[in-house]
């Protein structure tokens, strides 16, 4: 028997239920006369979201081990199925020694520039981002909000974000700077700033810890491992930044404005957001895992050809 060793950087059924939930191929059935027909309404949408469930099942049926990106996707792949003896975490990693010369080009004096890097679309919630900013502003009168990444993904959602500054008055301190060399652009940051409602574990944050750089995220995915700690020896470094409501800009503008107006506690998540990548999110740690699954693997299938005189 051939190993089979499964990575889930997402949740393969949840995905899928999200993508069914949208599509616009699938018939629901609705009455001509007194509205929708609950018993039928949404049929064949479960029967397909039933049908990748029961697929995923097989999968985690015969994979050994089955990987993870952190602890809240790993309980997730057991309620779909997994079992829990095969579960194992491996969470990114980067490479932290590449952002030295990054983290040496920040200034002492701490920017009053909020950063919010991804693409311009829906799942990463820029208008909270965008309100949030109204606020800050109002509280701080020299910061900015910088939004880097590409906006050709949803370009209706990129207009209702520009109309959305210019409605709040903010032409002047909300810039969408499009696709950047994010090194340079790290440097000149006072925060990063995650508005996702929806996300696995995000590079951007490690690399913004790398950088030298505290993080605000809403509570999705691993966002609050990363900043509050996941095991008991990574939450006894401290809070890396702030964790705030989906979809809160007056929770956001408040946590970005006590970070920021705080250089004692703005240098404090500095050093643990450094400190916490270093130690549980490096290229190394990751790569030293899969080797030795992945080693494993081939020593179990040359075994069994051995045995069964295919070697």
């Amino acid at each position: 028997m051939i190993p089979y060793v499964l990575t889930e950087h997402g949740i393969y059924t949840k995905e899928r239920k999200i993508d069914l939930a949208q599509a616009s191929w699938i018939y629901d059935p609705v009455a001509e006369i007194g509205g929708a027909l609950d018993e039928e309404v949404g049929y064949i949408r479960q029967l397909w979201i039933r049908f990748f469930e029961m697929t995923g099942r097989l999968i985690y049926q015969k994979s050994d081990p089955i990987i993870s990106l952190y602890e809240g996707n790993r309980q997730r792949q057991i309620d779909d199925g997994a079992n829990a003896e095969k579960t194992e975490v491996i969470p990114n990693g980067i490479e932290v020694e590449k952002f030295c010369e990054i983290r040496n080009a920040r200034k002492d004096e701490i920017p009053l520039i909020l950063g919010l890097i991804g693409r311009v679309v829906p799942i990463k919630d820029i208008k909270t981002f965008i309100r949030a900013m109204r606020a800050v502003c109002d509280d701080l009168p020299e910061a900015e909000g910088w939004i880097v990444g590409p906006e050709d993904e949803d370009e209706e959602y990129v207009k209702e974000c520009q109309d959305l500054v210019r409605g709040l008055g903010l032409e002047n301190k909300v810039k969408f700077l499009g696709f950047q060399d994010i090194s340079k652009i790290l440097p000149q940051l006072g925060l990063m700033v995650l508005t996702s409602i929806s996300e696995a574990l995000p590079l951007v944050i490690l690399e913004a810890y790398a950088a030298g750089l505290p993080c605000l995220a809403t509570d999705v995915g691993s966002c609050r491992e990363l900043i509050e700690g996941g095991s008991n020896e990574d939450k006894k470094l401290g809070k890396s930044g702030e964790v705030v409501p989906i979809a809160d800009p007056d929770a956001v503008a408040r946590a970005a404005i006590s970070l920021l107006s705080d250089d004692a506690r703005w240098h404090e998540a500095q050093r643990v957001g450094l400190e916490r990548v270093k130690r549980f999110y490096t290229h190394k740690l990751m790569f030293d895992k899969y080797r030795t699954i992945y080693s494993s693997a081939i020593d179990t299938y040359n075994h069994q050809a051995a045995k069964e005189g295919k070697a």
